[in-house]
């Protein structure tokens, strides 16, 4: 569940650190700070989903892509990466499972986000989430989540503003697997 209170890695708007802040205070005050995600994607072309918890204080009940959370004070990126999955998903991953993408930098949440793709080909109904975290997953086509997150803007998943490059750049991995 949510921490209000813990503190998270707070940098300035180049990504330089700054002394850690508790998280409310981070979001109240708008504070830049940093982020981790890691896109799963199966053999079968495939991105594991998850419709976030009705519980959590910023958009309830949305779907999104990816995986991840708040990087704390003194972790870093991969790190934080590795025990969100941990920790939501229950999947154990080492360092060398996970493919960097790229750190974007959102201006609307203040975060910079660093982002991670890993191939999992595991069952949906084989992983034991995080009930407070997550409402429920599901395997979703490439194809199928560009057409709903970007072209038809659907209207209950988030957005950080880099998805359509993530999905161009898993969509070339799957065809040049062919």
């Amino acid at each position: 569940m949510i921490n209000k209170d813990e503190l998270l890695f707070v940098v300035d708007e180049s990504n330089q650190p700054l002394p850690a802040r508790p998280r409310e205070e981070v979001h109240k005050d708008e504070h830049w700070h940093r982020n981790s995600n890691v896109w799963i994607v199966n053999s079968r072309g495939q991105v594991l989903c998850q419709q976030r918890s009705f519980k959590k204080d910023s958009s309830p009940g949305f779907w999104e892509p990816f995986f991840g959370g708040h990087v704390l004070a003194g972790d870093g990126y991969k790190e934080t990466a590795i025990k969100e999955c941990g920790e939501e998903l229950g999947l154990e991953m080492k360092e060398e499972e996970l493919f960097f993408i790229a750190v974007h930098k959102i201006r609307h949440t203040k975060e910079f986000v660093s982002v991670y793709m890993m191939e999992w080909n595991g069952e949906v109904d084989a992983i034991r989430y995080e009930k407070d975290e997550i409402n429920q997953l599901r395997w979703i086509d490439i194809g199928e989540l560009k057409k709903v997150l970007i072209e038809e803007n659907g209207p209950n998943w988030t957005r950080s503003g880099f998805e359509r490059e993530i999905i161009d750049t898993l969509l070339r991995k799957g065809n040049n697997k062919q």
